[in-house]
């Protein structure tokens, strides 16, 4: 964990003696409010929610080193605008709340941008694109064939507390099933077990998930579901107090995907693919609107 520095504003006072009276001092104050990024660029951190359980975007590989697709890409951000990165390990259900009370800066999870997300918070510009996928058990009981999502009803989904993947189980008639801030062979084990029927959330990650469990726990029988819906786009989270903090992150974003580098970062955790541009054909797929549930 990176060294905590803490920053206090800056007060000027100016004291103005009037004549002929004996209560005659005044003192009058006045502060030049920071904004966002000023604040972080003087105490020289940004602080991070990051869940740190994952895979492939926020985990820890065989060194117990914090690594992943949005960990090796706020790195570089660190990087490019001179900032350290305190990384603060945050589930789904706490990360934006944590934005909210200013426990933290920013927060990243593969969240989507939404139309009622943006109400509440700033978003950078996309760092990746996607869709929606789901992860059932190998020997197909769990059920889950169709292209519409229309045998979700009935069906257990296991998620995070919040998460749009989650509302998108819940509008379809699905029973949720909320986890904390847990590993990825948690989820898995519980579906390969009954306990739960399958997992929704962004496909291109479940890919890389399915792979890993197979790799690292061969007890587990899962796959990836046929069906895609929902195309996604995903954005850092930060406070709507003011747009610097934005616009610093989007410049050092945008020039991330200029020269490659983010790109190279996909390619990285993601086995060769570029998730840093919207796949090909997603216009085409199923969109669940989830903007009347509530949780």
């Amino acid at each position: 964990m990176l060294k905590k520095i803490v920053t206090s504003a800056l007060l000027v006072s100016s004291l103005t003696l009037a004549a002929c009276s004996n209560d005659t001092s005044q003192t009058t104050s006045s502060s030049t409010e920071q904004t966002q990024w000023e604040k972080i660029q003087e105490a020289g951190v940004l602080k991070v929610a990051t869940p740190g359980t994952l895979f492939p975007t926020s985990y820890y590989n065989d060194k117990e080193e914090l690594v992943g697709y949005e960990i090796d890409m706020l790195n570089e951000i660190g990087k490019r605008l001179n900032i350290e990165i305190e990384y603060q390990e945050i589930g789904v259900a706490e990360a934006f709340t944590s934005v909210d009370s200013g426990k933290v800066d920013i927060a990243v999870n593969n969240f989507d941008t939404t139309p009622e997300r943006l109400e509440k918070y700033n978003f950078s510009i996309p760092y990746k694109y996607s869709v929606g996928g789901y992860i059932v058990r190998e020997d197909g009981s769990s059920g889950l064939e169709k292209a519409d999502l229309s045998d979700w009803t009935g069906k257990k989904a296991g998620g995070g507390a919040g998460t749009q993947y989650m509302k998108i189980a819940e509008k379809l008639g699905a029973e949720p099933v909320i986890y904390d801030n847990v590993t990825n062979d948690v989820y898995l084990r519980d579906v390969s077990t009954g306990r739960t029927d399958f997992i929704p959330n962004d496909y291109f990650t479940q890919v890389m998930a399915v792979k890993w469990v197979k790799a690292n726990f061969p007890d587990i029988k899962v796959k990836m579901g046929e069906a895609k819906y929902n195309p996604t786009e995903q954005g850092i989270v930060m406070s709507k107090a003011d747009d610097s903090l934005k616009e610093k992150l989007d410049e050092a974003i945008k020039s991330m995907q200029e020269d490659g580098t983010l790109k190279a970062i996909s390619e990285k955790y993601y086995a060769g693919q570029d998730l840093t541009v919207p796949l090909e054909g997603a216009d085409q797929l199923p969109v669940i609107d989830t903007s009347d549930v509530s949780n």
